[in-house]
């Protein structure tokens, strides 16, 4: 994906941050595949792009629409230059609270050339109401050490009782 460079700055006015439509899918999964890219530290195996491009176009496809995956654009003049997602995840209830539904942010990526001018945190601030609106008990994310000071900024922080298990 070529990408002409930003402007110095960005005024946050001049930033616009609205639900992803079908129309924007194809923007989207370029943005999603350069965040995997980074990720990665570099492209998939050849063997793997097709089938990798193909099942994150199906996700975005079937699930832009939905309630369960919420995604986000910003843009500015017309053009996207960042996003993130929220998955809501129904939970069974808590003892300390009568809301039952969490969230999972997801996806959160700025193009590089963007990066420190607001976009992000246009999306999260976006992501953080939405999940208000649907009166979620608590929202989660993952971050890389560049997208940390943004996230505690927010409010968020590690709780430090969490473990993962692969199970791919």
């Amino acid at each position: 994906m070529t990408e002409p460079p930003a402007p110095p700055s960005v005024p946050r006015g001049r930033l616009r941050v609205r639900r992803a439509t079908r129309a924007d899918l194809p923007v989207v999964l370029d943005l999603r595949l350069a965040f995997d890219r980074e990720l990665l530290g570099g492209d998939l195996p050849p063997d793997r792009v097709g089938p990798h491009r193909s099942q994150v176009a199906d996700y975005l496809a079937t699930h832009v629409d939905g309630e369960a995956y919420r995604l986000w654009v910003a843009e500015d003049g017309g053009r996207i230059v960042g996003m993130g997602g929220l998955v809501v995840v129904d939970r069974p209830p808590h003892a300390r609270s009568r809301r039952s539904a969490e969230g999972f942010i997801v996806n959160v990526y700025t193009l590089p050339t963007w990066r420190g001018r607001g976009v992000g945190r246009v999306v999260m601030d976006a992501l953080v109401a939405d999940a208000r609106t649907l009166r979620l008990r608590r929202v989660y994310l993952r971050t890389s050490d560049a997208g940390r000071a943004l996230y505690e900024e927010m409010g968020f922080r590690d709780p430090g009782n969490y473990l993962s298990l692969d199970l791919d």
